[in-house]
């Protein structure tokens, strides 16, 4: 397995993000107690996850401690103030009596029902329980606190997708530069190399800045080439390689078309070429070459 690849691919920063499915969790989860390498990328991914969020992180605003606390500031049980009405009975009988021996009852002091407080009516004041406002508080800090931790996952999510965009740019570029340095590595190592002879392919009049270098393993006859500096092949053409070998060309391949930035590996020489050319064909190859195509040369020393 490809375990750099594997690490380039932006698996380990989509399941530390939380992004990936649970079959992709899995197999990052068991890839990494696998190969220590892809463990060691996980936590230092994590690591790096970590410190982006509390360096970006947003405290709470210094006034919903206060705003809280002030909804929280009751006061104390009031008492129920109430004056209850308190009626006489039906009729209030104050009628006293004589009996007479002729069964006739005289009232002492007629007068009429009277009915107390008949027109009052009493005092009730309504107290909320202490219980039910602290149920208001508990409810309105409860909404406070989750409207600003939405705000705060909306921005944290967007940090993150920032940083994962900013971590996929970063391993882009560190692809590049790391696919430079091995090219120049490969270019420096041909040109110490004594098994191999270098030949320079300098620009003719079709086109005077172009240049390669061809690397030719003697012992071997394997035959490598670095394009300096090539026009871009129109549609449908493609550069061919050949070497002269008494006195006529012999196809050496064709040079593929992103040949930028790469060190191409071309088809063995013959022993006893004496040069080296570049002409521009049509796609796939011809067997002699176009002369007026001709862009670059080199003679074998």
């Amino acid at each position: 397995m490809n375990i750099q690849a594997y690490i380039e691919s932006g698996i380990l920063e989509e399941y530390v993000l939380g992004t990936v499915s649970p079959q992709e969790k899995q197999e990052v989860e068991c890839m990494s107690h696998i190969y220590p390498e892809i463990k060691e990328e996980l936590l230092r991914t994590e690591s790096a996850l970590e410190e982006y969020a509390l360096k970006h992180q947003t405290p709470p605003p210094a006034s919903l401690k206060e705003s809280l606390f002030a909804i929280m500031n009751f006061d104390s049980t009031e008492e129920i103030n109430e004056t209850p009405a308190h009626a006489t009975s039906d009729f209030v009988e104050s009628l006293s009596g004589k009996i007479e021996e002729d069964d006739t009852i005289i009232p002492l002091n007629p007068g009429p029902k009277v009915i107390d407080n008949v027109f009052e009516q009493p005092e009730t004041r309504v107290v909320t329980p202490f219980w039910a406002k602290l149920a208001v508080a508990a409810a309105v800090l409860f909404a406070v606190f989750a409207a600003w931790s939405a705000v705060q996952m909306t921005e944290y999510k967007g940090s993150n997708e920032q940083l994962a965009s900013e971590m996929s740019g970063m391993k882009t570029e560190m692809a590049t530069l790391r696919q430079g340095f091995e090219y120049n590595q490969s270019l420096a190592n041909l040109f110490r190399d004594p098994g191999y002879k270098s030949v320079h392919l300098a620009g003719l009049p079709k086109s005077p800045g172009s240049s390669v270098s061809a690397f030719w393993h003697i012992a071997t006859n394997k035959v490598l080439i670095d394009v300096q500096n090539l026009p871009k092949a129109p549609a449908g053409k493609q550069y061919q390689l050949w070497t002269i070998v008494d006195n006529k060309p012999v196809d050496m391949g064709m040079i593929d078309n992103n040949f930028s930035g790469k060190v191409l590996t071309m088809k063995n020489a013959k022993p006893g070429a004496v040069a080296f050319a570049i002409t521009l064909e049509n796609e796939g190859g011809v067997p002699s070459p176009t002369m007026e195509e001709m862009y670059v040369m080199g003679k074998v020393v």
